[in-house]
């Protein structure tokens, strides 16, 4: 998706990039002339925007009305802005990873929308707002997983370069913070409306996203008016569900258009707002290379193929369900992995759960990636379960014996050195967790109203989410390595 930008009236900067990433070092680098005086920054952050198919509709006209099917894009970043073509992203065309560069401007470190660690099975879903949500209120969650990760990482967010009290950021998957007001007016700046709109829409059903949309937009709107508040962003996945849901041309162009008509209503408030002409309007999109008329997004069940013979008779491990807004039985959000066991395979039967044989993140189908166990690891298991019958004849008992050694022995030198490893980064982690123990305690009982304007209320909570993290990664790979211990003694 190429990025777009609108600079402030009389700006000369044209800027030519591969990367939307380096937009941002553009702007917080060069000095302010170049860029007429910029002091603040709004950016529309849209999930799976492709970049042709904005161009092409741009330079549509629409038969009613004899302009550009999408005006407000074509006004403000077209005729008065700058715009970068080219842009890509360097690994998987997903919306986590896509996104953690765009956040960052570094190397991908998150790797997909969900990543498994293989000695564990511990799921880390970035996509998944319920848990943060429900950490959040219990005061254990301040950031969302992906935020929590880079943290630990020290790869700051763009919006990190602002004080707490300078930016407003929106729900997103690399959401720092948490505002619940936000949630509490949602529902009563909706029912302002005519109460005859408020009856034509129950009949039609309330869609809960576009309530929260909605208050996102206002509260920005509002926002806006503020000269203290230097960095404000906006995302939206409105149309990227869109794309996978639906490949006809009237879908994606209805989509765009309501994508359209939030750009004006924003820039129309920016235009109004005291630093008008010192904001940077920014309209940025992760991937979009997916979306083609031509062909279904979610049109063929990987699921299905891993677990058919064909595909190896694999019980699948996913974080959420294929097709999952057509089916019935829907996501369970505090349920960490979905298991799908198959008939095809006498294997591990009724371990499945237990025993998984392929872990799978997709998104659309075109854009997968699956883990397969390790083949060793499957022997082992089943010249065990072998074993463990006691009607075995004894040439045939040895002969599995000496299978098993056999393949135990070819692998153990990976695997001790691999348990070494692993104890040597268990101590050095011990070590953190005190190390953090120690700062959690060392936090105050009670904040003040300035503490909580400058967010340090907050940081207090991140700390805490730090520890808990490290906690339980101790916890899982002490077990892993226990058993791995085990199986080399």
């Amino acid at each position: 998706m190429s990025t777009a930008i609108r600079f402030p009236r009389h700006s000369f900067l044209k800027l030519s990039l591969l990367f939307a990433a380096a937009l941002f070092i553009y702007l917080f680098e060069l000095p302010a002339p170049a860029l007429g005086q910029v002091k603040r920054v709004v950016i529309i952050k849209v999930d799976g925007l492709p970049n042709d198919m904005v161009d092409r509709f741009v330079h549509e006209r629409n038969p009613r009305t004899g302009k550009s099917q999408l005006p407000w894009i074509n006004r403000v970043f077209y005729e008065e802005g700058t715009r970068m073509a080219n842009f890509y992203v360097r690994g998987m065309s997903l919306s986590g990873p896509s996104w953690s560069l765009l956040d960052t401007g570094q190397h991908l470190q998150i790797k997909g929308n969900v990543e498994y660690d293989r000695y564990t099975l511990h799921s880390y879903d970035y996509l998944n707002f319920i848990p943060f949500y429900i950490g959040n209120i219990v005061s254990r969650r301040i950031d969302m997983p992906g935020v929590e990760l880079l943290d630990e990482l020290g790869v700051p967010l763009l919006l990190d370069a602002y004080p707490y009290d300078e930016r407003y950021n929106g729900f997103q998957l690399y959401q720092r913070g948490n505002r619940w007001t936000t949630l509490w007016r949602m529902f009563p700046n909706r029912f302002k409306k005519d109460p005859r709109e408020l009856v034509d829409e129950w009949t039609m059903g309330l869609e809960a996203r576009n309530i929260l949309m909605d208050q996102l937009e206002r509260e920005l709107i509002e926002k806006l008016n503020d000269p203290r508040i230097r960095y404000l962003d906006y995302y939206t996945t409105e149309f990227d569900h869109a794309a996978h849901h639906n490949r006809d041309r009237e879908a994606h162009l209805y989509a765009l258009q309501e994508l359209d008509a939030l750009i004006g209503r924003i820039w129309t408030a920016v235009e109004k707002s005291p630093l008008a002409a010192e904001t940077a309007f920014i309209l940025v999109s992760d991937h979009g290379v997916n979306t083609d008329e031509r062909i279904y997004s979610q049109g063929y069940n990987l699921v299905k193929l891993l677990g058919s013979a064909a595909g190896g008779g694999h019980h699948v491990i996913t974080k959420r369900r294929l097709l999952l807004d057509y089916a019935i039985k829907g996501i369970y959000p505090l349920v960490p992995l979905v298991t799908t066991t198959t008939p095809e395979s006498f294997y591990l039967k009724g371990q499945s759960t237990a025993y998984p044989t392929a872990l799978l993140d997709f998104d659309g189908n075109e854009r997968a990636s699956f883990h397969l166990r390790d083949s060793d690891l499957n022997l082992l298991h089943i010249l065990l379960a072998e074993l463990q019958q006691r009607k075995l004849s004894a040439p045939l008992r040895l002969a599995l014996s000496d299978a098993f050694f056999r393949t135990l022995n070819g692998r153990r030198a990976q695997w001790s050195t691999q348990l070494t490893e692993l104890n040597e980064e268990l101590g050095a982690l011990r070590k953190e967790i005190e190390r953090q123990r120690a700062i959690v305690l060392a936090q105050p009982k009670k904040w003040s109203k300035a503490d909580q304007d400058a967010g340090r209320d907050k940081e207090a909570i991140r700390q805490f989410a730090r520890m808990d993290s490290a906690m339980n990664d101790e916890r899982e790979y002490t077990i892993y390595a226990a058993t791995l211990a085990r199986l080399l003694a």
